[in-house]
């Protein structure tokens, strides 16, 4: 069955102070209200700001007591700009869901079973999963009759193709929480190795480096997934802008004996990594204080560096070789540093960047490395274009 994508969704990224809704005919974003907490007279009141498919923004006057009000208030402001209407109703609301387990792994229109599943996904993810529950409920509330599908972070990796998704647990464990490495920023990969196949770039053996406000690594044998570096959460990997990476997990034992199991999981996701060695989470601003000479920035860094060449150079040993490396999300996209620091480690695998190694956004994709040597490519992700596709595919039945 062929899918038409040209619908009009509506995706949701529920935070849990902030609610962003951005509104899609088929892959083009047209409008997106951004919902955020600001203190007013000792109270916490939210503002909304507007922005265009031109770019341009404008912060509405008005200010609300609670994010619940800005669902009803989003639908009015579509309406009101024109974007949905009788003639053009919303086909669908996508809310991205970073849980783990069987039942995550899959997209699916929201029923009674999606809300047992969220409720028990709330041990494992309570910086996550309450934003989620509540935006899946509002969304039904304010557009009755409109499906809402929560959209698994973690299909694009869940194939037969990986080679690592299971841990060295007892079965009765695993089958008790429903463990396994799932892994995650499956939208992201999706939608690159999408565009790789569609580029006619592809190659035996490649790693993709989605390297964000969270980090990954994930590689790939004739396109498919083989290796991923995250695994039954986020926190699994490569240190970021505020978690861990992995760690000895008797730290999180410990650390949940003594804090309670919900901050405990909140100190290694939301205090830690580039923020705890540096005193910020910006990589811009720790390859600044690294130039200046701060030590904890310098330190930051150069753990980060070294995380990410140590999960290729594991990845191409498991492999035996890798063939092209790609850089994808913000830091990976735009972080000339850290892309030389990461493949001035690689020389001895046959990679070598140009000195002038920065983005053509004039095409889908550029070829940073230096003539002679393997492909480096940066191509920037777009997480949304996946999940509308497949969003698309799920309202037509086609999945």
């Amino acid at each position: 069955m062929a899918t038409n994508i040209t619908k009009i969704f509506l995706v949701l990224n529920s935070g849990s102070s902030s609610e962003k809704f951005s509104l899609y005919e088929g892959e083009d974003e047209v409008c997106s209200l951004y919902f955020e907490g600001i203190e007013e007279d000792g109270k916490k009141k939210f503002i909304c700001t507007v922005t265009r498919a031109d770019g341009s923004e404008e912060l509405l006057s008005k200010k609300w007591d609670s994010l619940d009000e800005a669902f009803k208030e989003a639908k009015a402001i579509f309406e009101k700009e024109g974007f949905i209407n009788d003639a053009h109703p919303l086909d669908g609301i996508l809310v991205r869901t970073p849980a783990a387990g069987t039942y995550f792994s899959k997209h699916h229109i929201v029923d009674d079973e999606t809300f047992e599943e969220l409720e028990k996904a709330k041990l494992t993810y309570p910086l996550h999963i309450p934003g989620a529950i509540r935006g899946v409920k509002n969304a039904m509330a304010a557009f009755p009759g409109v499906p809402v599908m929560t959209m698994s972070d973690s299909e694009a990796l869940t194939r037969e193709s990986r080679k690592d998704a299971e841990y060295a647990l007892p079965r009765e464990i695993i089958d008790e929480f429903d463990l396994g490495r799932w892994g995650a920023h499956g939208s992201s990969y999706g939608y690159v190795m999408g565009k790789i196949k569609e580029l006619g770039i592809l190659e035996k053996k490649m790693v993709v480096c989605h390297l964000g406000s969270g980090c990954s690594v994930t590689a790939f044998i004739d396109g498919e997934p083989a290796y991923t570096s995250m695994g039954e959460t986020p926190l699994e990997g490569l240190m970021s802008s505020t978690r861990t990476g992995s760690i000895d997990p008797t730290i999180g034992a410990l650390l949940g004996d003594k804090l309670g199991a919900a901050e405990a999981i909140k100190v290694l996701n939301k205090t830690s990594g580039l923020m705890a060695l540096a005193g910020s989470s910006d990589m811009r601003e720790v390859i600044a204080g690294a130039e200046e000479g701060e030590a904890g920035a310098a330190a930051a860094y150069n753990m980060f560096v070294d995380g990410v060449a140590g999960k290729i150079g594991e990845f191409a040993a498991k492999m035996g070789g890798i063939d092209a490396i790609v850089f994808t999300a913000t830091i990976g996209e735009r972080s000339i540093p850290v892309r030389s620091s990461v493949i001035g480690k690689l020389e001895f695998m046959g990679f070598k960047l140009k000195n002038d190694a920065a983005m053509d956004k004039s095409k889908g994709y550029t070829n940073v490395a230096e003539e002679g040597s393997k492909p480096v490519y940066i191509i920037p992700t777009n997480e949304a274009a996946y999940m509308i596709k497949k969003a698309a595919e799920l309202v037509d039945g086609v999945i």
